[in-house]
């Protein structure tokens, strides 16, 4: 009866998800595909390019080899000699992280209910996007596989894959992959890349300011290029410290000699 009533709930989620990807796919095709790209690098356009030309089956198949799809996808933005381990990685960084992207990520699961009900009165209120409702996962996943363009196809996708990587990887392991792939900017890919770039030193030795420069920088690496524009970097990592005061990650002090810390930016 166990047997049976399980193969039942696996017919039922398969069917599921395969009906919500064929009517999103035909939701997607109906909108047409001249969606702006998001896409930073060739890494990325390349990966959105492969993206585009996949099949209803192939991202069926996906699901159901997704751990396999997960190493391939990692290798791509990242190479396994730069990959710093989690136990490398300063808590600051982690913490710097969730503030200011997912300050829920430890207490819910792949999709957070609440914090797209709350970006969406935000969002409304305000008139503009001010607040987004993906979590890190969420994130992850779109980085990894997905087209940056805003369709709904995507964003449905980016659902069912979100849940499968929380149901293989804990929360500690997604946080190490996104902060290993993310982009910071100056076609610099996770920490190893940024840390070095921008500091000149190892991930492990990066400082609290460093940290929350880092985690502001995802939001739009273009824009927050600290070479570029510093006083909007500056601003941001100051919310960045402020929200980490918020949810006790660090004291007000320690936030404000942070923020007035020399970054120890190289020079270009």
């Amino acid at each position: 009866m166990i047997i049976l009533r399980y193969v039942k709930r696996l017919i039922i989620s398969f069917m599921i998800i395969l009906a919500a990807l064929y009517m999103y796919d035909w939701y997607n095709s109906y909108q047409g595909t001249n969606r702006v790209s998001g896409a930073h690098t060739s890494i990325e356009q390349s990966i959105e390019q492969n993206e585009d030309t996949l099949s209803r089956g192939d991202r069926i198949y996906r699901v159901f080899t997704f751990k396999e799809h997960v190493s391939e996808a990692l290798e791509r933005r990242v190479p396994p000699e730069k990959w710093v381990k989690s136990d490398s990685i300063p808590e600051n960084a982690k913490r710097a992280l969730v503030a200011i992207e997912d300050k829920r990520y430890y207490r819910h699961g792949a999709i957070d209910v609440l914090g797209v009900i709350r970006a969406f009165y935000v969002n409304t209120v305000a008139g503009e996007t001010l607040e987004g409702g993906s979590t890190i996962t969420q994130q992850l996943v779109k980085n990894l596989f997905l087209s940056s363009k805003r369709i709904m196809s995507r964003k449905i996708e980016e659902a069912i894959l979100a849940i499968e990587m929380e149901y293989y990887y804990d929360k500690d392991e997604i946080i190490t992959m996104y902060l290993n792939t993310v982009y910071y900017g100056h076609n610099y890919y996770g920490l190893r890349e940024a840390a070095e770039g921008y500091f000149g030193t190892s991930p492990g030795r990066l400082t609290l300011a460093q940290s929350a420069m880092l985690a502001a920088l995802p939001n739009a690496p273009t824009y927050l290029d600290p070479h570029v524009n510093y006083e909007a970097v500056k601003k941001r990592q100051k919310l960045v410290l402020q929200e980490m005061v918020a949810q006790d990650m660090i004291t007000q002090a320690e936030a404000d000699y942070a923020y007035e810390q020399d970054l120890g930016l190289r020079e270009e």
